[in-house]
C-alpha cells in the first residue's frame, strides 16, 4: 500500500507507544490520533480511491477489538485498541497481516515468559511491542 519511506512515521509512532508501554502500561492517547490523522492526510491525496476503504477497515477493525476488550475485561488494553484501530486506517487490507504477526508475535512471547516466570496460562504480556514488530514486518511486507 505504502513505501517504507511513506510509513517510517508511523513505525516511529509505534515504537513509542511500545515503550510507553513497556514503562507505564499506558499508551498515551495522541499517538493512535497523530498516526490515524497522518494515514487520513496520506490517503485523502496519494490513494482516494482507498480512502473509504480504510475507514471500512478501522470501523471493522475496532468493532472486533472493543468487543474483545469487553470480553476479556479489558485485558486487552484500550490503548491497544486505539492504536490498532488507528493502523487499521492507514494500513487498510493489509491489517490482517498486521495482527497475524502481532498476535503471534506475543503469543511465542508469552509463552516463553510464562515458562520462565513459571506462571504458564496465566502470564501477562504487553501488546504494543508486538504491535511495534507487526508495524515494521508489515511495512516490509506490504510496500
Amino acid at each position: 500500500m505504502h513505501s517504507i519511506t511513506l510509513s517510517l512515521p508511523v513505525v516511529v509512532l509505534t515504537a513509542y507507544a511500545a515503550w510507553t508501554d513497556c514503562k507505564r502500561k499506558e499508551i498515551d492517547n495522541w499517538v493512535p490520533a497523530a498516526i490515524l490523522t497522518y494515514g487520513i492526510i496520506l490517503n485523502a491525496f496519494l490513494n482516494p480511491v482507498g480512502f473509504i476503504e480504510s475507514i471500512v477497515y478501522m470501523l471493522t477493525a475496532f468493532a472486533i477489538l472493543f468487543t474483545i476488550y469487553i470480553i476479556t475485561n479489558g485485558q486487552l488494553g484500550g490503548g491497544d485498541v486505539k492504536l490498532l484501530t488507528a493502523l487499521a486506517f492507514f494500513f487498510g487490507s493489509d491489517i490482517m497481516v498486521l495482527l497475524l504477526i502481532a498476535g503471534i508475535t506475543a503469543t511465542a512471547y508469552g509463552v516463553f515468559k510464562g515458562i520462565k516466570d513459571k506462571t504458564y496460562f496465566r502470564t501477562e504480556v504487553i501488546f504494543a511491542p508486538s504491535i511495534f514488530v507487526a508495524a515494521v514486518l508489515t511495512s516490509i511486507l506490504a510496500s
